[in-house]
């Protein structure tokens, strides 16, 4: 394979579309324990286009996934990892990380059932370390229980801390393609 499917560039440009969509998403969302199931239901039903709106938001985070998976896939088969590329190797499988953390905190959101467990489980698996998990699951969630400190740790990781750091990896991602690297 010589090709490289414009699987980076789709990828890119799927991060760009989340991001515009997440922007019009957070006109209408408030991450309060009380009301982020209902602005999610209201979302859907009330505002016009809301539905076409969120299920964008969501099947481009999907794509985003895949996308970002068949360019790791991609670039590992064809052996673009080894020198000198090895540390935009690095950069690319911290990408890949960023990715997923983003789809898992977006996950949560809606604050149905399904968020609820999956932070609990998440946060528990966090929690298993033997050496830092207490420490580092109590600051995910803000506490002892899973409530209004962890919806909003969540929220805060998923439209500032996460996309911020994605967007620096992909700013040295992209600088170190160009140099060659």
């Amino acid at each position: 394979i010589t090709h490289t499917y414009c699987l980076g560039g789709l990828s890119f440009f799927l991060f760009l579309g989340l991001t515009i969509t997440g922007v019009l998403l957070m006109f209408y969302y408030v991450p309060s324990v009380e009301r982020a199931y209902q602005d999610m239901h209201a979302l859907q039903t009330d505002v016009r286009f809301g539905m076409l709106m969120r299920n964008t938001h969501r099947w481009m985070a999907h794509g985003m996934v895949i996308t970002v998976l068949m360019h790791m896939m991609r670039v590992f088969y064809t052996g673009a990892y080894k020198p000198p590329r090895e540390f935009n190797w690095g950069v690319g499988v911290g990408l890949l990380v960023l990715t997923l953390l983003l789809s898992f905190t977006g996950y949560l959101l809606p604050w149905d059932e399904l968020a609820f467990w999956a932070i609990t489980v998440g946060t528990n698996m966090i929690g298993s370390d033997p050496i830092l998990g207490e420490i580092n699951q109590f600051v995910l969630i803000g506490g002892f229980e899973v409530g209004q400190n962890a919806l909003l740790r969540f929220y805060t990781l998923h439209v500032i801390g996460l996309p911020l750091i994605a967007a620096i990896f992909m700013a040295v991602h992209f600088w170190r393609i160009r140099r060659g690297e």
